[in-house]
């Protein structure tokens, strides 16, 4: 009769190691899976990262390129409008206001005094309105002209430039108002804000100029 085969330490020590191999090789495809998720975030975030690193690289290079040139074209029309507003000087003197803003008096060829002008801004529907204000000696609006107002509506708020609205200013006193808010002012159709704003930077030369004459008197 055979004798049965006896089990050998070595052949019991192989099962637990077989057993052991499975667990072994999950660790592994979840140590990758996370590597994945990470990899999976990471990457786009870099992307994003150096694209708008470099968008503002370009931005920051365009603004510096146009600064200057915007800068000049601002001072020209700022010129332009200041001698609309005033058109009989031959000269302007720039001064400062108590508060820090500065305005110009306007001498005609004799060195007399024939008004003043004060560029100021207020805010309109998408943006600032910034305007030139011409003033007689007495204080009385001759004239006003829009020097920038590119952030309102195409066809409505700026249309705040056009000589109709304008010229409602001319000849008058301040303070002034729209006529919808107990005022005088007609304002553009479609473009309170914009109307508004406009006389509201009108009013704000005005009390540039009321406070140069009450600290110490306007030039004459």
């Amino acid at each position: 009769m055979p004798k049965p085969k006896k089990t050998t330490a070595k052949n019991n020590a192989i099962a637990p190691a077989d057993n052991a191999s499975p667990q072994k090789d999950n660790s592994s495809a979840v140590a990758d899976s996370k590597e994945s998720v990470v990899s999976a975030i990471l990457r786009p975030a870099l992307s994003l990262f150096l694209i708008s690193l470099v968008v503002a690289g370009i931005l920051a290079l365009v603004y510096n390129i146009t600064k200057e040139p915007i800068a000049q074209a601002l001072a020209r029309e700022a010129n332009r409008a200041r001698q609309s507003v005033l058109p009989a000087a031959v000269s302007f003197e720039t001064k400062m206001a108590p508060g820090g803003e500065t305005y110009d008096v306007a001498y005609d060829a004799a060195g007399s005094v024939i008004g003043y002008a004060a560029q100021t801004k207020a805010k309109g529907y998408g943006g600032d309105i910034l305007v030139m204000v011409g003033l007689d000696p007495d204080g009385a609006v001759l004239a006003v002209q829009v020097i920038a107002c590119s952030d309102e509506t195409p066809g409505l708020g700026q249309n705040v430039k056009k000589e109709s609205f304008l010229d409602q200013f001319a000849g008058q006193r301040g303070p002034f108002a729209l006529k919808k808010a107990g005022g005088r002012i007609d304002g553009v159709t479609s473009a309170t804000y914009s109307s508004a704003g406009t006389a509201a930077a009108v009013n704000e030369a005005l009390r540039i100029l009321d406070s140069v004459r009450t600290k110490g008197g306007l030039p004459s």
